[in-house]
């Protein structure tokens, strides 16, 4: 990882839950990790329901 780049122009993200790619846009802010809201709120459901801390 380059160092003097942003995290997110060198991230290559797929969905956490269905695995779809995920394209970052330049500039402020975090990188993407699901490719719409609906599939954060699944995931995070589905990891409060195995007990982990989300």
């Amino acid at each position: 990882m380059d160092c003097t780049k942003s995290y997110k122009s060198q991230c290559d993200a797929t969905c956490l839950h269905c695995g779809a790619t995920l394209e970052q846009k330049q500039g402020a802010g975090r990188a993407k990790r699901f490719c719409t809201p609906w599939h954060g709120r699944a995931w995070r459901q589905r990891a409060r329901a195995l007990g982990l801390d989300v």
